[in-house]
């Protein structure tokens, strides 16, 4: 556990170094198909890590990717969101794709801390159970995010 706490303060005390200068967001807001998707970081990308939060309804998926790669199957799913002022952890089970699917996304707990910590706090940590992790900028997630989880 000091290992997070150590990885999260080092990682938002590096924080400024890593926003943009131009002061855009972080993350990006697309709505097609009846789907509002929510995503930061590059899908894909052999480096780095991507957070995205699809919202169908009530009904929410969380897909994460280090190094382009999703969480093993039926594991572990570790967000921590940190800023000068502490962090805090939420943790989800993935589906056998790496998914984590939640029917509603206003009745769940877990995913509305979530949500708020998003919005207001500076950096997340993508970790899975293997331990392998990302640091993601919430840069722009307090305009990007609407104040309730998957309200449009």
């Amino acid at each position: 556990m000091r290992i997070i706490s150590g990885l999260a303060a080092v990682a938002v005390i590096a924080l400024p170094a890593a926003l943009p200068a131009s002061g855009k967001s972080m993350w990006t807001y697309a709505y097609q198909n009846g789907v509002s998707e929510y995503l930061t970081g590059q899908w894909d990308s052999p480096t780095g890590g991507a957070l995205n939060l699809s919202c169908k309804g009530r009904a929410v998926t969380i897909m994460a990717q280090i190094k382009g790669q999703a969480p093993p199957p039926d594991s572990q799913l570790r967000l921590i969101a940190s800023s000068r002022s502490g962090s805090r952890e939420t943790r989800f089970m993935t589906d056998k794709r790496g998914d984590v699917h939640i029917a509603d996304a206003a009745r769940s707990p877990a995913f509305r801390q979530l949500w708020g910590d998003l919005r207001a706090r500076d950096i997340v940590t993508v970790r899975y159970a293997d331990g392998r992790f990302a640091v993601q900028s919430l840069d722009g997630a307090g305009k990007t995010l609407p104040p309730q989880p998957c309200a449009d």
